[in-house]
């Protein structure tokens, strides 16, 4: 993929899109929250015929609760770990890794986390770890405040000891490398929305942090809300265009933007 990095104004982004997926953290959310107004909107975009996907490193107990009171089409969570996607009125879930391997996994990835909140003062796992099936998070910017260098140095511990790590603006998520949020959203198209799992250019990706960097190369049209500026200097990909907003005030104007090209 390695798209050439050119950043332009959401104004210039042209539609239709098939469908939005959306990261929720920081860009579907305004500080912890999804605000009336943006959920709304989301509802809007539905009913114009254009469905939405969450993206999320949360937990699949999270993704499970977003599918029963959202009106989103499908939910990756734990960064494409676990998947749910609507079979009328069943959730179905799509693991990123073969279940039985699991309780080994788990093993391995609570001893890793031991060894790193022990080098890394006040580091620890998550609180919503609990709810998590396939990955784990050590907590750096949620509960607690690290800084970017021992975050950077958690992210290292945890890719030599075997893991695929990333760092979104709350957490530092790691689980078996074999899947990622892009391979998830390839597969929804492919299962759930029916298209070719390998082209993305008919559907929009929305982010705001360091973990979205693959769905920013991988997906032609992305883009990234206001707030993803913090982060832009160490963003390995770029998104393809910028809302003037940040966070869900960034979502809505995306989405106000969409019902306009439809």
């Amino acid at each position: 993929m390695n798209r050439p990095q050119m950043t332009r104004p959401l104004s210039e982004l042209r539609g239709p899109v098939r469908a939005l997926f959306s990261d929720v953290d920081g860009t579907m959310t305004t500080g912890d929250r999804i605000e009336a107004s943006t959920y709304a909107a989301l509802e809007r975009l539905g009913e114009a015929g254009v469905p939405v996907v969450m993206v999320t490193g949360r937990p699949a107990g999270l993704g499970y609760a977003f599918m029963k009171m959202t009106p989103v089409l499908a939910c990756v969570t734990e960064n494409g770990g676990v998947t749910f996607v609507r079979e009328g009125r069943k959730l179905t879930k799509i693991y990123g890794v073969p279940p039985a391997s699991l309780p080994e996994w788990r093993r391995r990835m609570t001893d890793t986390a031991l060894e790193v909140t022990n080098k890394i003062h006040g580091a620890r796992l998550s609180s919503d770890s609990k709810y998590r099936e396939v990955d784990l998070a050590i907590d750096w910017n949620e509960e607690v405040s690290l800084s970017k260098d021992d975050a950077n140095t958690a992210v290292r511990m945890l890719t030599k000891a075997g893991f695929l790590a990333s760092r979104s603006s709350v957490h530092i998520n790691f689980g078996p490398p074999h899947f990622d949020k892009l391979s998830a959203c390839m597969t929804v198209v492919r299962q759930v929305l029916g298209g070719d799992g390998n082209d993305l250019s008919p559907y929009c990706y929305v982010g705001d942090a360091l973990n979205d960097a693959p769905m920013f190369n991988g997906f032609p049209t992305s883009v990234g809300v206001a707030n993803i500026k913090q982060w832009w200097d160490e963003l390995a990909f770029k998104p393809a265009y910028l809302t003037e907003r940040p966070e869900g005030a960034g979502l809505r104007e995306l989405i106000e933007h969409l019902m306009k090209h439809r």
